[in-house]
C-alpha cells in the first residue's frame, strides 16, 4: 500500500514539474521554468568549445533536447503513476502473458503509447482511475505536441528580426554612417537614429520574450548581431556630439536602448563585466 502511494505521488509530482516547466516556458512573459534553462544553457557550454559547426547548432539543439526533456518527464510520470496498476488494471490480448515484461518497462510503454495518442491495441485499461487517466494523458501528450511545434515556429521570426536588424547596421557601418553622421542633414540623420534605436529596442524585448533565442548563433558575419552591435555605439556616440537638438535627442534614446538591452544581457545571460560596453563584448564574444 505505502510502495502504491508513494509511486503515485512521485509520478504526479514528476507531471506537475513538467507541465510547470512548459507553463513558465511557454506562456508566461518573462520567466522559464528551471529544467529548461539548465537544458539550454548546458548544451550552448557543451557546444562552445567543439568548433564553429557545433556552437552554430547549439540553438536548434537545444530546443530539441528541451522538447524531448518535457516528453520524457511525461511519460516517466505517467509510468510511475500506472506501475501500481499493472498488470491487474489492464486486460491484454490472447496470447499476451504480461507477466513476460518487467512492470516499470511495462508501465513506460503504456504511458508512451497514451502520451503518442496512437492508442492501445492488445492491451485495455479495466480500473475505472485508470480508465479516466489515460485519455487526459492523450490529451496532454497533443497540447504537448501542438504546443513545442508552436514555440518552436515562434524562435524563427525573432531569429529573422535580429538578422535583419544586424545587416542594416552592418550595411550602415560599411557605408561609414556613423562617422559621417554629423555631416548629414539633421533631421535625417536624427530619422535614422531613431530607427536604429527602435531595432535595438526590438532585439531587447524579443530576448526577454524568448530568452532562447539568445543560443541561436549566425553562420554569416553579415547577420551577425554580436558583430554589427559596436556600429549602434558609435552611431550613439556620434549623434549625442552633435549640434543638432534633434540628434542629440535621438542619440540619447539610442544610447538608453543600448544600456537596457546591456542590463538585459547581464542579468538574464550572464555577461561578463561591469560596464555597458563589457555586456556588449562579451555578447559579441558569444556572437562574432
Amino acid at each position: 500500500m505505502i510502495w502504491s502511494v508513494g509511486s503515485t505521488v512521485l509520478g504526479a509530482a514528476i507531471i506537475v514539474y513538467g507541465l510547470v516547466d512548459i507553463f513558465l516556458t511557454l506562456l508566461h512573459p518573462h520567466a522559464r521554468g528551471r529544467m529548461t534553462r539548465g537544458i539550454v544553457s548546458g548544451v550552448w557550454h557543451l557546444t562552445s568549445g567543439l568548433g564553429p559547426r557545433a556552437r552554430a547548432a547549439s540553438g536548434p539543439l537545444a530546443t530539441l533536447a528541451v522538447v524531448l526533456a518535457w516528453a520524457i518527464a511525461q511519460t516517466l510520470g505517467w509510468a510511475f503513476v500506472y506501475l501500481p496498476h499493472i498488470p491487474q488494471g489492464f486486460l491484454y490480448n490472447e496470447g499476451i502473458d504480461p507477466d513476460r515484461y518487467v512492470d516499470f518497462f511495462e508501465a513506460v510503454y503504456i504511458s508512451l503509447v497514451a502520451l503518442s495518442t496512437v492508442g492501445f491495441g492488445e492491451v485495455i485499461p479495466t480500473e475505472p482511475i485508470i480508465r479516466i487517466l489515460t485519455p487526459v494523458q492523450a490529451v496532454m501528450g497533443f497540447a504537448l505536441l501542438t504546443a513545442s511545434a508552436t514555440w518552436l515556429l515562434q524562435l524563427f521570426p525573432t531569429l529573422g528580426r535580429r538578422r535583419s536588424i544586424a545587416l542594416s547596421l552592418t550595411i550602415l557601418g560599411r557605408a561609414g554612417y556613423p562617422e559621417r553622421l554629423r555631416e548629414m542633414d539633421p533631421a535625417s540623420a536624427a530619422t535614422v537614429v531613431l530607427g536604429v534605436a527602435q531595432q535595438i529596442a526590438e532585439v531587447r524585448v524579443d530576448l526577454s520574450q524568448s530568452p532562447e533565442s539568445y543560443y541561436f548563433r549566425e553562420g554569416e558575419a553579415p547577420t551577425s548581431l554580436g558583430r554589427a552591435l559596436p556600429v549602434a555605439v558609435t552611431l550613439a556616440r556620434e549623434a549625442r556630439a552633435s549640434s543638432s537638438i534633434d540628434l542629440v535627442t535621438a542619440g540619447t534614446m539610442l544610447d538608453d536602448a543600448l544600456e537596457d538591452l546591456g542590463a538585459c544581457l547581464r542579468d538574464n545571460f550572464g555577461a561578463h563585466g561591469e560596464s555597458r560596453a563589457d555586456f556588449i563584448d562579451s555578447f559579441a564574444r558569444d556572437h562574432a
